[in-house]
Order: structure tokens, then C-alpha cells, then sequence
């Protein structure tokens, strides 16, 4: 790690009430509250969202990051990471993630968070903007910028400086001039890397110094994170493990990992969630009988779908065991899914059981293939165009958002594209395995030794398909 460049002073902050920019940013700040004191766990239906601070569990944040992050499948890395000790561990709270600990001496500028898929990284860069916008932590800050990777995406191949940039993602900020940013002590966070299609390159790129100089996506973020552009902003990158090293370790002042909820915080997790005391406890008692269930609630967003699949199964009446392995888990969450689908479209519909069951098959063998397609091109982000050449068409996927999220762009002509993802990673392995199962017993022999012989890695390509009893035993 390097040190470069020393900490805005006092009297730069302060400058902002005195260059007219104090409005603005008032305006700026309403609008981040409206865009992060909801947020949607697992779907993204209208009118589905729940108030951030009411379900917000604190997450366990370390500084550095564990050895075998590169190394492993994900879910691997939780189990690895579930059984270690905590003792030579630094733990950080969310809203210090800029704050030196007591024996460093140094400016942290940029901080690069790692965590595998849906462990909480983006729920930490809500609440910190959160907090920031409501005035409760990091007021040393006088702008926070959340900037998503998924969405830059989309103008990846156009030419855009830094400022216009800020103008068309963050449309409360037009009145900001170079000369009014020059006296902010900015915050821009990039979220999700792993998401990115940018060709990061910080070697070859042009130098790019002046914030109203146009250039690609690409080389305005290494110009950023180089120091060589807006060089006193600070920047926050997060990224799953694997991606992370797209970036110099020398360019990065501070790396830290989130790990997830600790035993306490997923109890704490399910009581914040459920009013019913007793149903709380049920789901967390039954969480204790597994460790497949225990490692993966991990996790926020599989608290989310145990959540949803214990609930359903407690609370009507439903015979025999409560699922304890991942592949029962997400078997059960499909058929959940599937029966609020029925509900909410199919009500007054004159359509048989059987014919409704063939189109449910159809629909997830459809989304199955999509997650092996996807897997294999090493996307987790897919567009309309992925979904048409499996068959599926957009009402399909938005009838299925418990499973297929849809993120809808609708704040300037950039984001009129649509971006697909599953609800995780874990349910995009399932789903592909399901299709791969379908492939086998139906004697899809040609796409089944297309796909041996690409000789996948075994540890990347193991799928939730297989026994968990390894787990359970």
C-alpha cells in the first residue's frame, strides 16, 4: 500500500457554504435518503420495499482479507471462514471504513471491499450513504457519489467526462461546476467490480487530470483510483474476491472483507424482521439443526429466502421436515415462488393444474438454461437479449422477480436499458444444475459433452445439485 497525497484540510471543507454549493448538496442529500431508505430484499416489485434501518444488521468487517479468497468456490470460502477463530482479526465498523485505526498513520484515500456474492457489501454502501445524507456519521464528507458498475455498463463504449458523468447519474448535482467540485472533499463509490465490463488498464491509459476533459469509462476510473483525477477524492470499490484483482494492489490504501453476519447478528437478523417472537425463534432453532443452513445465513440474502421458505412452511399447513440442505432449500423456494405466481397472475384464469405445472417447468427449465449460459460466459449480469435467446421473454422473468431480479434504470435515457440478475449466485448455480440434470436424463448428449469438454475446474464448478449431507453430518 502507498501513501500519496495529504488529508483535505478544515478550511477546503468549509469552503463549500462560501462557493453557493450548500443547496445543492441539501438537494443532493433528499434525493440519496429517497433512493436508500428503502431497499428490496431478493425482488424488486413495486411497493415491495422495506425500510433499510428497520432490518439494517451491523455486518462483521475486517481489514485484509482471508488467504484462500481467490482460491475457493464461494460457498467453500464461507465454510472455510465459518470455522475460523476471530482472534487476530481487526474488525471496522461500516462508517470508519476511512478512518485510520489507532496505530496507523496514514491517509487512507482508497478502499477496495471484498466479500463473495450478496454478503452485504451493496446493504454497506446504503446505509453508509444513508447515514451521510442524514446527517448521522462522516460529515467530514461534504459529497457522497454512489456509482453502480451494472450501470456504467451501459455506457461503456461512449465518451463522457467526470463531471457530466456525476451530472447524468446524479441529476440533483447539474449545478456542480469544476469549480465547485474542486472545493468538495468528495466520496465516489463504485459498487460491484464484479459486475463490471469495463477493460480497466493502468498501465496504458491516457492521463486524464482535468474533470471536464471527456474520455471512456475506463480511463476516467483509473485516472481516479491513480490520483491523477480529482485527486482529493477519496474512492470505495467493492468486488467479489475473484474480481478484485483488477486493480494494483499499490493504487489501494485499505483493503477490508466483509464477511457477513456473525451467530448474533443472524438472530439478531430474523427478530428485527419478524414481530412473532415465537416464529423468530422457530426459524432460528431450526437454523442451528444444520450446518449447510447455519454457513449459508452467512449471508443477508439467504437469510432472506430461509426467511421466506420457513415462513411459508410454519405458518400453513405444510407436512413433514423442514428442509436442512441447500438443494431442498431452493427446491422449496422455487415451489413458493411458483405459488405466489399462481395467486397474484393466474386468479380467474380458467387453466388446469396440470397445464399450470407444465408451464411452471417450462418457465424454470427456461430460466435454468439462461444461468448455464451465463455461467459459462462468466456473467452474472444479463440483459433482454440473454433472456430472448433462451426463450424467455420479459414478462416471464418479471412474473418469476422472486427468482430473476429486474432492476429498472429510469432516471436519465442511459438507464432505459434493463439489467437482469438472480437473486444470487447460489440460486444461479442451482438453477443451471437443474438444467444440466434436465439435460441428462433427457439424453441431451451433445450440450452435455460440449460441456465436459471444456474441463471446467471441479472447485468452480461444483453445484448446490449434489448431496449436502457432507455438511450435515
Amino acid at each position: 500500500m502507498t501513501k500519496r497525497g495529504p488529508a483535505p484540510t478544515e478550511s477546503q471543507t468549509s469552503s463549500v457554504q462560501n462557493s453557493g454549493l450548500q443547496e445543492v448538496l441539501d438537494e443532493h442529500k433528499i434525493s440519496l435518503k429517497t433512493r436508500c431508505k428503502h431497499v428490496t430484499e431478493g425482488t424488486d416489485e413495486t411497493g415491495s420495499g422495506t425500510l433499510l434501518d428497520r432490518i439494517y444488521t451491523e455486518l462483521y468487517i475486517t481489514e485484509g482479507q482471508s488467504e484462500e479468497v481467490n482460491t475457493q468456490h464461494e460457498v467453500r470460502q464461507l465454510e472455510t471462514a465459518s470455522k475460523k477463530k476471530i482472534l487476530h482479526e481487526t474488525p471496522i465498523k461500516c462508517h470508519k471504513i476511512f478512518k485510520a485505526l489507532p496505530d496507523q498513520q496514514r491517509h487512507i484515500r482508497v478502499v477496495l471491499t471484498n466479500g463473495v456474492a450478496d454478503v452485504g457489501k451493496t446493504f454497506s454502501v446504503q446505509k453508509f450513504t444513508l447515514d451521510w445524507a442524514e446527517g448521522l456519521e462522516n460529515q467530514d464528507l461534504s459529497l457522497v457519489v454512489p456509482l453502480l458498475f451494472r450501470e456504467l455498463n451501459l455506457i461503456k463504449d461512449e465518451q463522457y467526462s467526470l463531471l457530466t458523468l456525476l451530472h447524468v447519474f446524479h441529476p440533483t448535482l447539474q449545478k456542480v461546476t469544476a469549480e465547485k467540485l474542486a472545493v468538495c472533499k468528495p466520496l465516489l463509490i463504485f459498487d460491484g467490480l464484479d459486475e463490471s465490463r469495463l477493460s480497466l488498464d493502468f498501465h496504458n491509459n491516457e492521463v486524464v487530470s482535468d474533470v471536464t476533459q471527456k474520455s471512456s469509462v475506463n480511463v476516467l476510473l483509473t485516472n481516479l483510483i491513480k490520483g491523477n483525477l480529482l485527486p482529493l477524492a477519496l474512492i470505495w470499490i467493492t468486488s467479489r474476491p475473484a474480481a478484485a484483482n483488477q486493480i494494483p494492489p499499490k493504487y489501494i490504501d485499505r483493503v477490508t472483507e466483509v464477511r457477513g453476519f456473525t451467530d448474533a447478528q443472524k438472530e439478531e437478523y430474523f427478530r428485527r424482521r419478524f414481530s412473532d417472537e415465537d416464529l423468530s425463534n422457530r426459524i432460528i432453532s431450526h437454523i442451528k439443526t444444520s450446518m449447510s443452513l447455519r454457513i449459508m445465513c452467512l449471508i443477508p440474502v439467504f437469510c432472506w429466502i430461509t426467511a421466506t421458505v420457513l415462513v411459508h412452511l410454519l405458518t400453513t399447513d405444510q407436512r413433514g421436515e423442514l428442509p436442512k440442505t441447500l438443494t431442498d432449500m431452493y427446491s422449496h423456494f422455487l415451489l413458493v415462488q411458483t405459488k405466489r405466481k399462481k395467486q397474484k397472475y393466474d386468479e380467474g384464469h380458467e387453466t388446469s393444474p396440470q397445464e399450470l405445472m407444465e408451464a411452471d417447468r417450462e418457465v424454470i427449465l427456461k430460466l435454468g438454461r439462461l444461468a448455464f449460459e451465463q455461467l459459462e460466459k462468466g456473467n452474472i449480469m444479463f440483459y433482454q437479449e440473454d433472456l430472448e435467446q433462451c426463450g424467455l421473454d420479459v414478462t416471464e422473468a418479471s412474473v418469476y422477480s422472486g427468482v430473476c431480479t429486474v432492476i429498472f434504470k429510469r432516471e436519465s435515457v442511459i438507464f432505459q436499458k434493463t439489467v437482469y440478475c438472480f437473486v444470487h449466485l447460489s440460486i444461479q448455480e442451482f438453477l443451471a444444475a437443474v438444467y444440466m440434470f434436465h439435460c441428462y436424463t433427457n439424453r441431451n448428449t451433445e450440450l452435455l459433452e460440449d460441456f465436459l469438454w471444456k474441463n471446467w475446474d471441479n472447485e468452480n464448478s461444483d453445484c448446490l445439485m449434489k448431496d449436502d449431507n457432507d455438511h450435515d453430518s
